[in-house]
């Protein structure tokens, strides 16, 4: 049983299901991370499609969701046999393996295919419809949070024509988990974008890349127009459009990213971001577990603790990371779900969930296809942008900053003005930069890249292999090259490496990100 507005997760997580796939070398179970599109365990098979996510995608009726890649089955996968040759397929055993006698090859592809991550699709799928369009607002916003939203009716009020895109399937970003100021603070902004006539609103889509002279690629997922005429069956879904923009000003409000904490256990089902719990919670009045323990180095863990108890779950305890306070483990069942954790003073706690809230990543992707470099700030333990944008391209809200609510959005407003009227940056208020502790491996090896099963002990071998370039380790051991792109975990990979070589993380710097941001069928851009 589930809700209109479920996505396929929430619905089976409120169902008693906790292992929604089984991770990419090793086939081990993987539950809930962040709750969002960017969750790496939450990839299912719907029907005919495949590499669906699930943490994002909401429920329909009649909806068929099966898992991928395991044989026979998800809670019995024959494949979690690798596992016992794990010490043989460590960081990049894919250059030392299977290479000769050459006359074998037809037969290792014939075994690795097996072993390939991803769905499948049927010779007789029928052909869906896919579109385009051509777009040309004065102002694009990137991100539709609070300060996007801010953003956009600041430059809608200076006479611009704006386009508002959100990848979510509602405007809010992080308000609308958050508490009941924060949902009031929501609900006012929603309606004054919604009476703007300015303001174009595109939701489930994403800002996937931005090119030169403002040229950006705009997805839009499932758009609800119907096709008629010749295209296809009348009444057929667009399943995805692409909007080609180009743009006056580019706005990006891609607020911050949870990173996940590395130590021993840290993928397995029961253990979640606060994000991810607070989402849970608060959007689809999920319990995620009946007891957990919250290792908080920030207000996030501790409101998700809080919301927790609020919803009846019992809070065994709150590690205080800002204290000294540590998990080193999570103890598992053999199915592999949480049972347990160990702390850094020994202590072992009976649990069956664990949330961490140690840190932020900013998504600097679009500022650096506009030729920006990010730079790593100590003090608030994540890069941030280097202050190298061409005029026609801004960057507001928590990406470029910190504050409170209302600081956040006077901010967004001078910018969304500035970007209206082709003024500097400059005019806008300063955000400040809290501190914040350096969290991002404990004291025991954990994953790293839940997409691709790279661990932390991996990037230390790489490093001592001669991979002491974060671009070179990241070719050779596939960290950050999964479905997530690096969202997730190209700061933990960055801060490992940069302990591994004794070098800084400002020294050690970070990958490139290139377009596209976030996946783009064939389909889409074929149009």
């Amino acid at each position: 049983q589930a809700y209109r507005g479920d996505t396929i997760v929430s619905g089976l997580l409120a169902n008693g299901v906790s292992v929604f796939s089984r991770s990419f070398k090793y086939h081990r179970p993987r539950g809930v991370l962040s709750a969002s599109f960017l969750d790496p365990g939450c990839t299912v098979q719907v029907g005919d499609e495949p590499n669906v996510r699930g943490a994002h995608r909401r429920l329909e009726p009649g909806m068929v969701v099966t898992p991928q890649n395991v044989w026979p089955s998800l809670r019995y996968d024959a494949k979690s046999a690798n596992q016992l040759v794990g010490r043989f397929l460590g960081a990049g055993f894919y250059y030392k393996t299977f290479m000769k006698p050459e006359r074998l090859w037809p037969a290792y592809e014939q075994v690795l295919k097996r072993f390939a991550t991803g769905g499948r699709v049927s010779p007789e799928t029928p052909h869906g419809f896919y579109d385009k369009r051509y777009a040309h607002p004065d102002v694009l916003v990137a991100g539709g949070g609070p300060a996007g939203m801010a953003a956009a009716l600041a430059a809608a009020e200076a006479g611009a024509e704006v386009l508002l895109v959100e990848e979510e399937y509602d405007l809010g970003g992080h308000l609308r988990w958050g508490d009941g100021a924060e949902r009031a603070a929501l609900a006012e902004l929603a309606a004054a974008v919604a009476a703007a006539p300015g303001i174009e609103v595109l939701t489930n889509s994403v800002v996937t890349g931005r090119y030169d002279d403002n040229w950006i690629a705009v997805l839009q997922r499932r758009h609800p127009d119907r096709v008629g005429g010749g295209f296809g069956p009348a009444g057929s879904p667009v399943i995805e459009r692409l909007v080609k923009a180009r743009a006056g000003a580019l706005v990006v409000a891609a607020g911050l990213v949870e990173r996940p904490y590395v130590f021993d256990g840290n993928d397995r089902p029961g253990v979640m971001l606060s994000t991810a719990a607070r989402r849970l919670v608060n959007l689809w009045a999920v319990k995620p577990g009946e007891r957990a323990v919250v290792l908080s180095a920030n207000a996030a863990g501790d409101a998700a603790a809080a919301d927790l108890e609020r919803v009846g779950v019992e809070v065994a305890r709150v590690v205080d990371a800002r204290s000294g306070g540590d998990v080193v483990r999570a103890l598992g069942a053999r199915n592999g779900t949480l049972t347990g954790v160990e702390l850094g003073d020994g202590t072992k706690l009976d649990c069956d969930l664990l949330v961490t809230a140690v840190g932020w990543t900013a998504p600097t992707s679009l500022l650096n296809m506009a030729g920006d470099k990010p730079v790593y700030e100590p003090r608030a333990a994540r890069f941030l942008p280097g202050g190298r944008l061409p005029g026609n391209v801004y960057v507001t809200g928590g990406i470029a900053g910190d504050g409170s609510l209302d600081e956040l959005v006077a901010h967004a407003r001078a910018i969304g003005t500035a970007a209206a009227r082709g003024g500097e940056a400059g005019s806008a208020p300063a955000l400040r930069i809290d501190p914040h502790p350096a969290l991002f491996k404990g004291a025991t090896h954990g994953m790293v890249d839940y997409s691709e099963d790279v661990s932390s002990k991996d990037l230390v071998a790489a490093a001592a292999e001669g991979y002491d370039s974060i671009e070179l380790m990241k070719r050779y051991t596939t960290v950050t090259m999964g479905p997530s792109q690096g969202k997730l975990e190209t700061v933990n990979a960055v801060a490992i490496l940069s302990e591994a070589t004794g070098r800084s993380i400002g020294e050690t710097g970070t990958t490139v990100w290139r377009p596209p941001y976030a996946p783009i069928s064939l389909g889409a851009l074929g149009g």
